[in-house]
């Protein structure tokens, strides 16, 4: 297994572990933020979606919540959920077992899915150097690709975070970069949003 996802598992085990299902146990600054970013993902999806079944895979999806989140939104949706760490697994199970949905523990994806998103999973590079991350999250987006038939969208940190408040543990990636990357390797309609307010951004990949 590569080592950036064995130290996910170590990082986000012991999260979910002390602070359990919740945005603390996933990472999150705060429930709030995480939705927002939930509203950016989100436009990746066609305005007539909400309106007709399609498939979803949130790759990351930590205890399910954008499931949640999309439900309240009346979407109407065949979600898969994807983590690595069994502890996520398992509290996603509890709080939406009972719903039309599937949860995984791997890194790997199988079959194909109308969209693919994901959040916050490029953030913790601890002390693997830039280099090497970047070219394991343009690995992950070309599963992203290959797994997709209407679109994918992710999120990471920005390079244009405040000097003061970023920390050396964290992956902070240059939002041009993966805009020419996506725009050149994957689709001619990629969009790049970095205007809402929080130390990251989202690119939007339509197929």
């Amino acid at each position: 297994m590569k080592k950036e996802i064995l130290q996910q598992i170590d990082y986000f085990c012991n999260k979910i572990k002390q602070f359990g299902s919740n945005n603390r146990g996933v990472d999150w600054n705060s429930e709030e933020a995480q939705r927002v970013r939930y509203d950016q993902l989100s436009k990746i999806l066609s305005v007539e979606t909400s309106e007709k079944d399609f498939s979803i895979c949130d790759y990351g999806c930590g205890y399910g919540y954008y499931f949640g989140y999309l439900k309240e939104r009346g979407y109407h949706c065949q979600y898969t959920g994807i983590d690595v760490v069994t502890g996520m697994i398992e509290e996603a199970k509890k709080i939406y077992g009972e719903e039309e949905t599937e949860f995984v523990v791997g890194s790997e994806i199988a079959g194909e899915y109308d969209y693919i998103v994901e959040s916050g999973i490029f953030n913790i590079r601890q002390e693997i150097s830039n280099e090497e991350w970047t070219q394991y999250v343009i690995g992950v987006l070309e599963e992203f690709n290959k797994h997709s038939n209407k679109g994918f969208a992710f999120n990471c940190l920005t390079k244009y975070s405040d000097v003061d408040h970023m920390k050396d543990y964290l992956y902070y990636a240059d939002p041009c970069f993966f805009f020419d990357y996506c725009k050149t390797h994957f689709s001619r309609n990629v969009a790049l949003l970095h205007d809402y307010e929080i130390y990251d951004f989202t690119i939007l990949v339509r197929k």
